[in-house]
């Protein structure tokens, strides 16, 4: 059974409980992930889940958007996005859901309990933070790609950890997807939150980080950041040299602003 985890909360971009490990179980978490891991889960997942995996990242994922866009405008002109996020993914990722799902793809048993052991050595969920956790909950999303992808015929998809798009020329078909997700996310114990919307191919709107145009944040979002900055600095939340860097990083991209 792993030690403790040492728990802290960070509030950048947004609040998060953060786990850290002993050197120990770090080294053992690692070589979990690569060896035990990897070999059985990596083989099942799509190229379009492309989170967490060498080669792939938020570069990959940036990469697949524009070509998405770049596609649907040659071949729809008209399109729709349905851009999904799931509330609260790693503290509720349910354990027994995660263990049926695995023993379906481990036969070792001594592997599966050591694998077991870290799923229980936390809870609610799975903690941020560990390697080992993060290969488990790209792995636990694997059959909701493969239903989107499958079931609901969408070609254009792509999905980073729990944030997710899907492109189709109808608005209907994708608020029909909207719903036959959502069912599907509850037999999994999960749930969308508010800003899972439809967007129309004229929208902007953000995904890892960037929208339509590449950049990274409106005016207006900058401000509303700062200011929010602002109300964690003076409620002791953050520290003053993570205040200074923040705004000192929005002067160099945005120095109009500041003048």
């Amino acid at each position: 059974m792993p030690s403790p985890y040492n728990t802290f909360t960070i509030y950048e971009p947004k609040e998060r409980k953060i786990v850290s490990q002993n050197m120990q179980d770090k080294v053992i978490n690692h070589l979990v992930a690569r060896y035990i891991l990897y070999p059985v889960i990596l083989p099942c997942l799509l190229d379009v889940n492309v989170a967490s995996r060498k080669g792939l990242g938020t570069s990959e994922g940036i990469r697949l958007v524009n070509k998405f866009h770049t596609l649907c405008k040659i071949k729809y002109q008209k399109y729709y996005i349905l851009k999904c996020d799931i509330s609260k993914f790693f503290a509720s990722i349910d354990h027994d859901i995660l263990k049926n799902k695995l023993q379906k793809k481990l036969k070792d048993k001594d592997a599966m309990k050591i694998i077991f052991d870290i799923i229980d050595s936390y809870s609610p969920g799975l903690g941020i933070g560990s390697m080992t956790n993060q290969v488990l909950a790209i792995f636990y999303l694997n059959d909701l790609d493969h239903f989107i992808k499958e079931f609901l015929k969408i070609k254009y998809f792509l999905r980073y950890q729990d944030d997710f798009l899907l492109f189709h020329p109808s608005k209907k078909y994708l608020q029909y997807c909207f719903e036959q997700i959502k069912e599907f996310l509850g037999k999994e114990r999960l749930t969308l939150n508010k800003k899972s919307r439809i967007y129309s191919s004229n929208d902007n709107f953000l995904f890892l980080g960037l929208n339509r145009k590449g950049n990274r944040s409106k005016y207006r979002n900058v401000k509303r950041n700062i200011k929010y900055k602002l109300k964690l600095y003076n409620k002791k939340k953050l520290q003053l040299r993570s205040l200074v860097s923040t705004i000192m990083c929005y002067k160099s991209h945005y120095p109009h602003m500041f003048t």
